[in-house]
């Protein structure tokens, strides 16, 4: 499996898809660094959704999330405070395998994550669905109909469709992250089309949001136990 040394940004309530590009502010000085040294260096980043760990532990007050997108930063505005807009333009997925540095920043040995192989077909009214949904979307928060048919071309693949439907109109973290650990296209679509059944319902079921956490829940459980 290739490997790779990341920094590390861990941001509560973030998750950074494969196929997706993400706007941040950068306000910390250390980060602030940490991003001007990957553009020097051309070294790409891993963004990592935060859970919490003790304020006073020497790895910092936020951990980053095993599982986790990574991609290149770019500068789009550097303001007179110093604190930075970003673009991060996703690469892929990584597995957050050893910790190299703690301070001042984290970096970590990390291993490629990828989809597995399926013998599942895709069923073309679920893409169709998934299409529809994010353009009706599209409709109405991209207002300049250029902008929104420049980005539409860039939807090239399913994997495009699904990555920013999990961005845009996925609003729950944690399953946006469970969203981002699923291996399988197959699944993913499946539970894209169970939480979104309309192509005009632009909110997730909460019903089916709690009933996948369940789930979610006894699988891990499963594992631990076995």
């Amino acid at each position: 499996m290739e490997t790779l040394k990341l920094p590390v940004l861990p941001i509560p309530n973030v998750v950074l898809y494969a196929r997706t590009s993400l706007p941040i502010y950068i306000l910390e000085p250390v980060y602030i660094d940490m991003i001007k040294t990957c553009i020097k260096e051309n070294t790409p980043l891993a963004i990592s959704k935060a859970f919490e760990i003790d304020r006073h532990s020497l790895r910092g007050r936020y951990s980053p999330s095993t599982i986790c997108g990574y991609g290149r930063p770019i500068i789009l505005e550097e303001n007179i405070d110093g604190t930075l807009k970003v673009l991060i333009k996703a690469i892929g997925r990584v597995r957050l395998l050893n910790i190299e540095q703690n301070l001042p920043y984290l970096i970590y040995q990390a291993e490629i994550y990828c989809d597995r192989i399926e013998s599942e077909k895709l069923h073309g009214p679920q893409i169709q669905n998934l299409k529809k949904l994010l353009d009706n979307w599209l409709e109405i928060n991209i207002l300049d109909s250029f902008e929104r048919e420049t980005f539409t071309n860039s939807l090239t693949s399913i994997y495009h469709v699904i990555d920013y439907i999990c961005m845009f109109l996925v609003q729950d973290p944690d399953l946006r992250q469970l969203l981002l650990e699923n291996n399988s296209l197959f699944e993913r679509v499946q539970l894209l089309n169970s939480l979104f059944e309309k192509p005009s319902q632009f909110e997730e079921s909460s019903i089916v949001v709690s009933a996948i956490k369940r789930y979610e829940e006894i699988e891990k459980t499963s594992r631990i136990a076995h």
